[in-house]
């Protein structure tokens, strides 16, 4: 998969210019390296390929932490035996923990008693645990006191996509560190990287599509560009039709439709969109992110790209909130219905509706 091949192995390959800079900041000084950090953001942002970076910097057999003579020299080599064993999962030091499966306060306790053994292989032991927000409270109160008092060969990177649901006090003994969504240039930035090392040959138009679909996930971004060279047909035509099966794109035509109040053309894209195979739910995602960008638009933040000027003129701020909260309602529904496209069918009639009735 090219998002496994090619997602950053060294400082220097994280595409976030800031991201990079704080980072080698904080492992600046090896006498005051952090013992906790926690990593938020949406998924396919970086989270767990940064904290393997910091793994290796922290371990490598060429840096300034093993050699003090390169005090410059502050990034993981990423080519000796260290770097190479963490990029494949095999360093025993190197700890990656699923909070959903090991969520338990039993789990935890077990974690406590293994961190006060040295490392075997390396300098330091790193305890990377995802999807942290799922661990139970009780769980947390007894990572609580390692937290507090962690021996100085351990350091925990704790990883989350939803912050709100780590307990203050764990998250007042980390370094927190927030990972945005990708801008749009560093999406183009992480796709022609990959395009260039598999020798793939797309148009710019069709790079700029894939980054858009993309939402600024790095993950996604390198799964759909993936998936656009399956086939012979690299063609912009091509791609779009595979995108739109993905909820991907032609969400604006949709959108365009249902700002218009226009019930009947929007219910026909959507018949029609489910013969294709489309995803409900990927299509709502795409049409909350189209959303917000109206909203931006609405209030001078942003510049739409989704709909003409025209129809942004035309739209309410209330018809985007209304629009919003029905398609909030029907996200929910949509894992219940044994037909998925139907809540969003009757969502989409409802606000058509409601507009009448108003009018």
């Amino acid at each position: 998969m090219y998002y496994r091949e090619y997602r950053p192995q060294t400082l220097q390959d994280i595409d976030n210019e800031k991201r990079k800079a704080l980072m080698t900041q904080l492992l600046s000084h090896p006498q005051h390296i952090p013992h906790a950090f926690l990593f938020s953001g949406s998924k396919g942002t970086g989270k767990t390929s940064t904290a393997r970076i910091i793994a290796k910097v922290l371990n490598c057999e060429r840096n300034m932490f093993a050699d003090k003579k390169s005090k410059q020299v502050v990034d993981a080599c990423g080519t000796c035996d260290t770097c190479k064993a963490i990029s494949a999962g095999s360093f025993l030091d190197v700890h990656e923990l699923d909070g959903a499966s090991n969520r338990g306060v039993d789990d935890v306790r077990a974690l406590r008693e293994e961190v006060k053994f040295a490392p075997v292989q390396g300098r330091y032991k790193l305890y990377i645990i995802d999807e942290a927000h799922m661990l139970t409270k009780e769980a947390f109160n007894a990572l609580l006191k390692t937290l507090e008092e962690p021996p100085r060969h351990v350091v925990f990177i704790l990883a989350t996509t939803e912050e709100e649901k780590i307990p203050d006090t764990i998250m007042s003994r980390c370094i927190p560190i927030t990972f945005n969504r990708a801008t749009h240039e560093e999406l183009l930035v992480s796709l022609e990287r990959i395009a260039k090392g598999e020798g793939l040959r797309l148009s710019k138009e069709a790079f700029l599509l894939i980054a858009k679909a993309a939402r600024g996930s790095f993950r996604d971004g390198a799964k759909l560009l993936e998936m656009a060279v399956q086939g012979t047909d690299n063609s912009i035509e091509a791609i779009t039709a595979m995108l739109e099966t993905q909820g991907k794109k032609g969400s604006t035509e949709l959108l365009t439709a249902l700002l218009a109040h226009d019930e009947k053309k929007a219910i026909t894209w959507l018949s029609a969109f489910e013969k294709r195979g489309g995803s409900a739910k990927l299509l709502m995602e795409s049409l909350f992110d189209e959303l917000h960008e109206l909203l931006l638009a609405k209030n001078e933040l942003e510049t739409a790209s989704v709909v003409s000027k025209a129809v942004l003129d035309k739209t309410s701020k209330a018809d985007i909130a209304g629009l919003t909260k029905k398609l909030i309602n029907c996200y929910a529904q949509t894992k219940y219905s044994p037909i998925e496209i139907l809540p969003l069918m009757i969502a989409v009639s409802s606000f058509c509706e409601d507009k009448k009735s108003r009018s």
